[in-house]
């Protein structure tokens, strides 16, 4: 099995089983899934959440919920530039519910270097991960191969994007995993 054919097998079930969310089909996307809420409220609970003071995150619409908490808890925000690769802005003291649309955030965000921001959490979607920490992305854009980052990586999945082990070669390692029903920590 390739990375593309495992991404197309975890698309085709979610969207057979009326598993995926906005924006549907799921196909090219870290899926936003049915329970994804209840498993950003599990993260949310944990110390890594509770004491990171900046978080850096994708701009999937699953990530949607962790954001808002992020923000509403006086957290800085980093997000990936929506037009300009490699650029990340910074939101502060922003009103989540004033940011209608995350690609929008060039408007309320200053543009920082990552390597100047002192990281404490990395929020990012998934495609498919393992019970050992192993995750598969959607194959492009954030986060990028190239990212490193001195903090731990936590992401959230419907359960049947959940592998005892990928049947492929993990892109990188997740710290945190939260499924609507468990949290697994690597």
């Amino acid at each position: 099995m390739t990375p593309g054919e495992l991404r197309e097998e975890v698309w085709n079930f979610l969207a057979r089983h009326d598993l995926a969310l906005h924006p549907t089909p799921p196909h090219g996307h870290h899926p936003n899934f049915k329970g994804a809420r209840r498993a950003a409220e599990l993260l949310l609970k944990t110390p890594e959440f509770q004491r990171a003071r900046v978080v850096l995150s994708g701009m999937d619409a699953v990530l949607k919920p962790l954001r808002e908490a992020a923000l509403r808890a006086g957290k800085a925000l980093l997000l990936p530039h929506p037009d300009r690769p490699g650029v990340f802005l910074r939101l502060e003291g922003l009103d989540p519910r004033r940011l209608k649309r995350v690609r929008e955030a060039y408007r309320y965000g200053e543009a920082v270097a990552l390597e100047k921001a002192p990281i404490d959490l990395v929020l990012i979607g998934a495609v498919a991960v393992d019970e050992e920490g192993g995750w598969l992305g959607k194959g492009y854009g954030f986060p990028q191969s190239w990212l490193k980052v001195e903090a731990p990586f936590a992401t959230l999945a419907h359960p049947v994007m959940v592998y005892p082990r990928l049947p492929v070669e993990p892109e990188r390692r997740v710290q945190l995993l939260a499924t609507p029903h468990r949290l697994l920590r690597f």
